[in-house]
């Protein structure tokens, strides 16, 4: 069977983000009142672009923000522009970060930054920064730590880490590619959250559900500070209007949702986790999202997947990748509106059958 056609069978999908017609999409951001206008933005400046920086400074309580055409971008101009200010071309970081394993060893290769790798297997705390006996040129906190099952640092360690910087006058950076979804479990408003920083990223094609791009935010110094490296990434297109429409639109109807989102995962991982042999972490999560453990092994747990997607219409997992423990995968689950069209019972009774049961 082909991946891909079993795939466009299916009716019901259970972490994708709604389906879309592109011409529906397209037309429906056209409808927004932005769209009416004809300023539009020139290599990231003006038009809706000027209004998503500013919605997203609003939202994280810093003085300004600075549109981006990716987050790699975004991270690697802010990381270069720290340690240039600090002297000191060390990031601490943790070893299983986005920065460290997805972007390429861009902070190494391209800028000669060396990483600090700080903590294990979940978020690390201010005891293992002094562990390692180093002064980093900038920290960065990936919040949530998705390879890690998308999981929070406790918001005490996370203030303790504000406090630790601030004492040393070290730069704090958060990787918030997800931080749309994150202070609902803190109990704080995003503003509260990104207080702790000294620059956040923020991704609009995740929790918000854009079209692509990022933005950087922090005091004005810093962002023009920033400048130069977006340029030198090639982080401005001629025009980003497109792409800023459909993050404001994310900013207004998506972001509301992600509370209730996270609520649902609180009971389908609940549901999950009573299934023999499967293991969720976090429980309950942290955000909408979190990581199933299931016994099998990637490839024989994607041929049933398969099989079960292709006789139930219902496509369930992206990926199953392996883990330390033999015989053991890991799934992604992360509800959006589509998780709605499932209800835990039909999940678990899908899962079983996947597992043979």
């Amino acid at each position: 069977m082909d991946p891909v056609e079993v795939r466009r069978s299916c009716r019901r999908f259970l972490s994708a983000p709604p389906r879309h017609n592109m011409r529906e999409r397209l037309l429906a951001l056209a409808a927004r009142p932005e769209a009416d206008s004809d300023t539009v933005d020139l290599y990231g400046d003006g038009g809706p672009v000027a209004a998503v920086e500013s919605r997203v400074a609003e939202l994280l309580g810093k003085p300004a923000a600075r549109w981006v055409s990716t987050g790699v971008i975004a991270q690697q101009a802010a990381l270069r522009t720290w340690v240039e200010r600090t002297g000191r071309a060390v990031v601490a970081l943790h070893p299983l970060s986005h920065l460290d394993r997805d972007e390429g060893s861009a902070y190494e290769r391209l800028h000669g930054l060396r990483p600090l790798r700080v903590g294990d297997l979940t978020p690390y705390t201010v005891d293992d920064l002094e562990a390692t006996g180093e002064t980093p040129g900038v920290v960065t906190v990936e919040l949530p730590l998705r390879y890690a099952g998308l999981l929070l640092p406790d918001w005490d360690d996370l203030v303790a880490i504000s406090q630790w910087c601030r004492e040393r006058r070290i730069p704090l950076h958060f990787d918030g590619a997800r931080l749309w979804e994150s202070a609902t479990h803190y109990g704080w408003s995003l503003a509260e959250v990104a207080a702790l920083a000294d620059s956040v990223y923020v991704s609009f094609y995740k929790g918000v559900g854009g079209l692509g791009g990022a933005a950087l935010a922090g005091d004005p110094r810093f962002l023009a500070e920033c400048a130069p490296w977006l340029v030198r990434h090639g982080a401005q297109p001629f025009h980003s209007y497109p792409y800023a429409l459909a993050a404001l639109d994310g900013l207004e109807n998506r972001l509301p949702k992600l509370a209730a989102f996270r609520q649902r995962a609180i009971t389908l991982a609940a549901a999950i986790g009573e299934i023999d042999g499967v293991f969720v972490t976090p429980r309950p999560p942290h955000v909408n999202g979190f990581h199933v453990y299931l016994p099998g092994s990637p490839d024989a747990l994607r041929e049933r997947h398969l099989e079960c997607a292709a006789e139930h219409g219902d496509w369930l997992f992206g990926f199953f990748a392996p883990t330390s423990a033999q015989g053991q995968s890991v799934v992604e689950i992360r509800v959006t509106e589509s998780t709605a069209a499932f209800t835990d019972a039909e999940v678990v009774h899908r899962i079983g059958a996947i597992l043979g049961r």
